[in-house]
């Protein structure tokens, strides 16, 4: 890697060109997978990140975006045949799953609900509680974030494929990758490389900031 994995955080936050939140979106979340596991020492060892695991803080993130009465769109705005462009592609999936949400549980949720509910679905025994329209409609928005979050992936940096390699399913990725916890054999991942991994760690709480309060 000829640039410091830091500039080239500091360089994706900053001078990137934005036509929408995805690429904050994408750091973010690698960010927040760093924090959750702190005791992962990669060993100069690049590590694995299941797209399913960032496209569960996207929901979080993008949660007060699709507030129905008051929704936040994304970027310039542009009609092309018809439609709308260059808003969230998963705004309809992540809609329909709030007001899902919303509906069995009986009120408005609060735009900070999105990291509750993550965190419920992620526990067997939480699951169990909720109905299986309910978990299956979670899973489908999972799996239209996941296509959005290979946009960013794809195009952070300079170029094409600059800084993330293309996301492979993690039994097709050399056996020397650490995976997070929890990765499954078919689970489409993201590999960061090592020096970068520890740029997240020694970096992390100016990195959620940044995140928080880039323009």
């Amino acid at each position: 890697m000829m640039t410091s994995p830091g500039k080239i955080i500091s360089t994706i936050l900053k001078h990137d060109n934005k036509q929408t939140s995805y690429k904050i979106a994408l750091l973010r979340a690698i960010n927040d997978v760093v924090l959750s596991f702190p005791d992962i020492k990669s060993y100069q060892r690049d590590v694995a990140i299941p797209l399913r695991i960032l496209a569960e803080y996207w929901i979080a993130y993008y949660w007060p975006f699709i507030d129905s009465p008051y929704p936040i769109m994304q970027g310039t705005r542009s009609n092309r045949n018809g439609k709308l462009s260059n808003d969230l592609s998963f705004r309809e999936e992540l809609t329909y799953f709030r007001q899902f949400w919303e509906n069995e549980w009986g009120g408005i949720s609060d735009p900070a609900d999105g990291f509750f509910i993550i965190n419920e679905l992620r526990i067997p025994r939480k699951i169990a509680s909720y109905s299986k329209t309910l978990i299956e409609t979670y899973r489908k928005t999972i799996h239209k974030v996941c296509h959005a979050i290979e946009q960013p992936i794809h195009y952070a940096g300079y170029g094409e494929w600059a800084i993330f390699e293309k996301p492979q399913r993690y039994r097709s990725l050399a056996a020397n990758i650490l995976p997070i916890p929890g990765t499954q054999p078919d689970d489409m991942c993201i590999v960061i490389q090592a020096e970068l991994w520890e740029s997240f760690r020694e970096l992390s709480l100016w990195i959620e900031a940044l995140c928080i309060h880039v323009k």
